[in-house]
């Protein structure tokens, strides 16, 4: 009996000792051996952590979510009121609609999709005078009406993009 309550607290030092630091970008779980990403840390879905810690109200609720990642919506709206929304600076890649209450990828922004159809819920993204002022992003490229930007793989691949049909007019068909 005694050998195999000390092959039992072997294993056990072992798993722990080749569990004590985890990979770069993950974390400890609250049993102290399991390691999980901190991407899914108060990620709101299924705990990933086996004892749960991961997800438990009293870690959630302080945790800041590393670089790139946002907790999600929160079940009493708290993330959606305006106090919080016009603080909040959009990550790379994401541009603030005019009303400041929604980010947006910046690749939406005048695209024209939809005819024109806004992505912003106050419209700013598909404004015309706004759009015509606005520098498409590199890869992108403005239809004729200078008032949307089209990725310029787009051009004349037999299929019209631009609101206007600009993208496919002059290919010399």
């Amino acid at each position: 009996m005694k050998q195999i309550l000390v092959i039992i607290l072997l294993a056990i030092a072992t798993h722990t000792a080749h569990a004590e630091d985890c990979a770069e970008g993950s974390t400890k779980c609250g049993d102290g051996v399991q390691c999980v990403s901190k991407g899914d840390w108060c990620d709101g879905g299924e705990p990933d952590c086996d004892d749960g810690s991961d997800e438990a109200e009293s870690v959630c609720k302080d945790y800041t979510c590393p670089t790139g990642y946002k907790k999600p919506d929160c079940d009493d709206g708290s993330d959606e009121a305006e106090s919080v929304c016009k603080d909040y600076t959009c990550p790379t890649g994401y541009k603030k609609c005019a009303d400041g209450l929604q980010c947006i990828d910046e690749g939406w922004w005048c695209d024209g999709i939809e005819d024109g159809d806004p992505d912003c819920d106050d419209g700013s993204d598909e404004i015309e005078s706004v759009c015509k002022e606005y520098q498409c992003l590199p890869g992108y490229k403005k239809c004729a009406n200078g008032a949307h930007c089209t990725a310029e793989d787009f051009f004349c691949d037999g299929s019209k993009d631009c609101v206007d049909g600009s993208d496919e007019g002059t290919c010399g068909r």
